[in-house]
């Protein structure tokens, strides 16, 4: 059924069909998983054509002469790079002192160096002002005055839900001041009988994080037994070349230019940066770039957290997160025997660095 829904209670549901018809639907359980839209400013009105927002672009039939990405987090990273692969010039306007300005510092750096080695102009602490569309192409204005041209512009600054017009506040649904729906860690909503999973509930922006809480919801509406989401052991990637893939929240990563050598990452934690230059399997694929990075509990040396740059850092972080979610501690993870050559050798090779003798 192709339409639009809204919740008339706890457990009606009313809808309406793409050719207007109306109809309620019951139900013991209702899932709401509606997702997030593009984030829009006013200064900045996507078009659909010329200014995009990062919806709009997979509409495009040509790739962009020149085009300039408003936005330097995730979104605007993959896709900033993606497009210069495939031809086109990129501008990348971050507002920040670097890209990625949200992630593990030696990965944002690393992933930089890599965007400027590739030909792609980076405009760190340019914050935009406004987009306009030109005769032929579009004009970007920074708020210091400079003026940056290009054949398209991509907006990327941001999500927000897609919660409004649901009947949420009528059913009981409680959200945030940002719209989110607020969610507990089986999926529950304040309202009996109705669940949020995705981007809709503010938990994690992640495909992953959205997928177990509809997995959650659905095994507890039905009464089965369930584990509650972790977000601890919860894993994320970044899908630049080399990607960057990390574990662990709530943790300060200064940047660990001693490399090689445990270092105080903040109160109470260490961490362990090893360069993939120093792996066999690496010299022996050519990888020039990259490096794991392990967080560890000073004093119980459990796995705290890590940070992968790597060609499918997505693979080599699910050793590191099952860690994490299981509390091992970083003398587990070293003598946990891994494939020689491989680049997996890397991470237990950390958390032997991260070992603590009696003496230390």
């Amino acid at each position: 059924m192709a339409g639009t829904g809204r919740l008339l209670d706890s457990s009606t549901v009313e809808v309406t069909t793409t050719s207007g018809e109306t109809s309620t639907l019951t139900a013991e359980m209702i899932l709401i998983a509606t997702g997030a839209t593009p984030r829009v400013m006013e200064t900045m009105q996507p078009d659909g054509e010329r200014i995009l927002t990062w919806k709009d672009i997979w509409n495009l039939r040509e790739v962009p002469q020149r085009l300039v990405v408003v936005g330097s987090g995730v979104t605007g990273a993959e896709l900033a790079q993606a497009y210069l692969g495939l031809g086109s010039e990129v501008v990348l306007v971050s507002s920040r002192d670097r890209v990625l300005p949200g992630e593990d510092p030696d990965a944002a750096e690393l992933i930089e160096r890599v965007f400027r080695a590739q030909g792609m102009e980076v405009l760190n602490r340019s914050r935009a002002a406004s987009v306009e569309r030109t005769d032929d192409g579009v004009v970007v204005t920074l708020v210091d005055g400079r003026q940056v041209t290009g054949s398209h512009a991509l907006i990327a600054v941001g999500s927000v839900p897609q919660t409004e017009g649901l009947g949420l506040a009528e059913a009981g649904v409680e959200t945030t001041e940002s719209g989110h729906i607020v969610v507990d860690r089986v999926s529950r909503t304040t309202a009996r009988g109705v669940y949020a999973a995705g981007d809709c509930t503010g938990v994690l922006p992640l495909a992953s994080v959205a997928a177990m809480q509809g997995r959650i919801a659905v095994a507890h509406s039905l009464g089965d037994a369930v584990t509650p989401l972790q977000v601890r052991g919860i894993s994320a990637n970044i899908f630049t070349e080399p990607e960057i893939a990390t574990v662990g929240t709530g943790l300060a990563s200064p940047s660990a230019k001693d490399q090689g050598s445990p270092v105080q990452a903040e109160e109470g934690i260490r961490q362990i940066m090893m360069p993939l230059s120093t792996n066999p399997r690496a010299k022996m694929d050519n990888l020039e770039e990259g490096f794991v990075k392990l967080f560890a509990r000073e004093g119980s040396n459990t796995l705290l957290g890590g940070v992968v740059v790597a060609p499918r850092a997505s693979e080599l972080i699910f050793p590191i997160a099952l860690a994490v979610h299981e509390r091992l501690t970083v003398d587990q993870v070293a003598s946990t025997v891994t494939v020689y050559p491989s680049l997996s050798g890397s991470i237990a090779e950390a958390a032997r660095r991260l070992h603590v003798t009696p003496e230390d």
